[in-house]
Parts: structure tokens; C-alpha cells; sequence
């Protein structure tokens, strides 16, 4: 039986296009550190610029505002540990992803006072205990507000330009976790009136191993570690050139095919909720129906999701997000949108991409169907 890969919110498909400008960087001649002070450094560090402005222009920023990191957790760490301001407070949403949520312990050991905002039904955050939280914990020091552009698990989108507006009645930095949006939905640093923004390559269809932080112009950034003064000091370390490379050409193609593939898989994500609601009584929807045009999260009384998929190795889809590892339990995201335990374990999510194909949805939605029936939850 074929693999049928519905994870692409975990991870997505290298792009040929992308592998075919990363392979000169690959082959044995290509050789040179891009920070060395000769020809072949010279190249690679020509190839590294024009990435970094494919990467600015997918967001609406300066070349000189992207910061090439090892990927959007990373990304996360530096815009939270590095530039919360001195003595503020961090502020993020009860639904961020782990690598958000797992700085807040670090900057309280650092004195920082942190606050985590509550979110509706649907995981869209309540903009009025943000502005509790701010009012909170803001004074006599600005904070860092951290609230990600569309969730990586149920797929609501957040509204970051009202966000952003609150947090600057209270003179706080805005800093968006932008993995999950890039590709199917514009997001615009200056018309949303974002700060920082982080982004990963392989959620683009481009290469593991490299993403970046996109910072505004004037917003301190105190780097974790020391090192060589690279990036302008703000992420020492040499960079690799093929890496570098992929992620700009991923951006490109995003920036081109966005509006298209965003079109495509919401058609698709619609065609499988109307076909798994039509056969399954009581399966129901997590998160807002205009969400993220990939994302399908729905939970399916009766069924223990993890056991269930285990009974499916050739149909990749997830119980959460990748990112948790082997840690057990419910997902935290669906238990702040008010799910209760038993409900979080018997949810699925279904990742489409841009190489998905509407066969593929229709014999993922056969199979699954067929896995719960097997399992006697519901008759056939």
C-alpha cells in the first residue's frame, strides 16, 4: 500500500526547483566560506545576499533585516531571550508553538515577568486579556508580544494587525512565529506592523536545517552566544551557502505561488471535511473553518487517535504537533481552546500541501474511515 503523506504541516517536500539552485553549492568544486575575504568567498557570500533579499521580499523587509538562524525554533529563542527588552515583560498567547512556549521559564530565571493570554473555542486569542496582560505586566518597562501568525495544530489565523495596534498603545515590540502562514497567506511586516518575524525552510518546501528571524530596523537584538561578529553580530557562526540558498528559492517560488496553492488546498481541506463529516456522526471541527487553507484538525469521539494511526503506517498524518517529540499527553493547544483530555486524544490532523493531490485526500478519507469502523467505534 503506498504512502499516502498528509503531514506537510510537519514537514513538506523539497521543491525540485529549490534542490536545482542548491545543487551547484553541493557539488565538490564549490567550495568557500562566504565571510572569507577572497573570490570564492566572495561568490558564496553574493549567492547568501541575494537569498536574504528573495527572503525580505517574501515578508515586506530589508535585505538587511533577515537573520539567518538553524530554523524557526531558533528563530523563536533569539526574538524572544534576545529581544525582550531589558526589564519588560513577554507576553504570548496560550496557543504558541513549543519552542515560544518553552522560553518563558528562561526569561523568568532572567527576571523577566511573562504572561500567557487565553484564546476563544476557536484558538483565536482575546484581545481584551491581552490588553489586561499588558496593562499587567508593562509598567514602568515595555514588553515583547510573541503571537504566531496561524497555528501550527488547528490552523486559526490570529489577528496580528489588531495585535499589534494593542501592543503598541503599551509601547511593546511585536513579534510573530510566521512558519505555519508563509506559502498559503500574505503576511507583510509594515502593514501588520510587526517587529520581528520568525520563518523555517522545510515548512516552505524548502530544506531542513535553515530558517530565519526577520528584524525591523532599530529593534535591539542581544545575541545567546559569542562568536566571530557574523550577521552583524547578531548570530555569530559560519553560514552555510547550499542552505542559505534553498531557503531564498523557497521564497521565491512561495511568493509567487502563494495565492494559487493557498486557492488549491482549501479547496481540497473542504472536499475531506465534507466527506469525513458526511460519513462519520459526531466527528467535529477544531478551529476557525477559514483558517489555514492546509490544516484539517478534527476530533472523532470514541477513538484513541494515536492508537488508531498506529493501525495506519502508510498514512502519515498526526496527533499534534512534531514538535512535542515523544512527550505524552493531550495537545496543549486544543486544552486552552477548552477541549477537554479525552477529546484532544481523539483528534487528527490532517497537513495538505502544494504537491497534494484531490485522489490522495479521497483515499486518505477511505482508509481512515475504514480504520474507525474496523475499530467498531461506529457502525458501517
Amino acid at each position: 500500500m503506498p504512502l499516502l503523506y498528509l503531514d506537510h504541516l510537519a514537514s513538506t517536500p523539497l521543491d525540485p526547483l529549490v534542490f536545482e539552485a542548491m545543487l551547484p553549492w553541493w557539488a565538490p568544486g564549490a567550495v568557500g566560506n562566504p565571510h572569507a575575504a577572497h573570490a570564492a568567498g566572495w561568490r558564496a557570500a553574493d549567492a547568501i545576499e541575494e537569498a536574504r533579499a528573495e527572503i525580505a521580499a517574501l515578508v515586506g523587509a530589508r535585505p538587511g533585516a533577515v537573520v539567518f538562524t538553524s530554523g524557526a525554533t531558533e528563530a523563536n529563542t533569539l526574538a524572544l531571550l534576545g529581544a525582550t527588552p531589558p526589564g519588560g515583560a513577554c507576553v504570548v498567547s496560550a496557543v504558541e508553538h513549543a519552542s515560544v512556549m518553552e522560553c518563558l521559564p528562561e526569561l523568568r530565571r532572567r527576571g523577566h515577568r511573562t504572561a500567557t493570554v487565553a484564546v476563544d473555542g476557536e484558538g483565536t486569542i482575546d484581545l481584551a486579556a491581552l490588553d489586561v496582560a499588558l496593562t499587567g505586566t508593562a509598567v514602568p518597562s515595555p514588553s515583547l508580544v510573541s503571537v504566531m501568525a496561524a497555528n501550527n495544530e488547528v490552523g486559526t489565523v490570529q489577528p496580528l494587525a489588531a495585535v499589534a495596534a494593542l501592543a503598541r498603545r503599551h509601547r511593546a515590540l511585536v513579534h510573530s512565529d510566521a512558519v505555519q502562514a508563509l506559502g498559503t497567506r500574505a503576511i507583510v511586516m509594515p502593514a501588520l506592523d510587526l517587529d520581528l518575524l520568525s520563518l523555517s525552510g522545510h515548512k516552505l518546501n524548502g530544506p531542513m536545517g535553515i530558517g530565519a528571524l526577520v528584524v525591523r530596523e532599530g529593534v535591539r537584538l542581544v545575541p545567546p552566544s559569542q562568536g566571530g561578529g557574523q550577521q552583524r553580530g547578531r548570530r555569530p557562526g559560519t553560514l552555510p551557502t547550499p542552505l542559505c540558498v534553498g531557503l531564498g528559492a523557497a521564497c521565491r517560488l512561495a511568493r509567487g505561488r502563494a495565492e494559487e496553492d493557498g486557492r488549491r488546498m482549501a479547496g481540497l481541506r473542504d472536499r475531506l471535511w465534507t466527506t469525513l463529516s458526511g460519513v462519520l456522526p459526531g466527528i467535529r471541527r477544531n478551529g476557525a473553518a477559514d483558517g489555514l487553507a492546509g490544516c484539517l484538525n478534527v476530533t472523532i469521539p470514541g477513538i484513541d487517535a494515536a492508537d488508531l494511526l498506529l493501525g495506519l503506517p502508510e498514512l502519515a498524518l498526526a496527533t499534534g504537533s512534531a514538535c512535542r517529540g515523544d512527550r505524552a499527553g493531550p495537545s496543549p493547544v486544543l486544552l486552552a481552546m477548552g477541549r477537554s483530555a479525552s477529546d484532544a486524544h481523539a483528534s487528527l490532523r490532517f497537513g495538505l500541501g502544494r504537491t497534494t493531490r484531490p485522489e490522495e485526500v479521497e483515499e486518505a478519507a477511505a482508509r481512515l474511515i475504514a480504520a474507525v469502523r474496523t475499530a467498531g467505534v461506529y457502525p458501517s
